[in-house]
């Protein structure tokens, strides 16, 4: 039997699937938090409670300040999908 993901787990997932963001789980705050790398002039993180709203915000983030590129970063594992926490 699978051992249950943790928090911690599912925010490394999210960080593995979308370079150019640091993703940790804020345990103390039991949230998710996320950084945009490549905003270099007064980048905010953002936060939530649920990964699925983390990503929404992310790609809020994503459409105001592309990443180099293009928009969105490739994921590094195409076709994977996160389950919903």
């Amino acid at each position: 039997m699978t051992p249950p993901r943790t928090p911690a787990d599912i925010a490394r997932d999210l960080e593995a699937c979308h370079p150019g963001w640091v993703i940790v789980w804020r345990c103390w705050a039991r949230r998710f938090w996320a950084f945009p790398c490549w905003i270099t002039t007064d980048p905010e993180a953002v936060e939530a409670e649920r990964p699925q709203d983390l990503l929404a915000l992310m790609h809020e983030i994503e459409l105001q300040q592309p990443t180099p590129g293009g928009h969105p970063y490739p994921p590094l594992h195409p076709g994977r999908r996160l389950p919903a926490a």
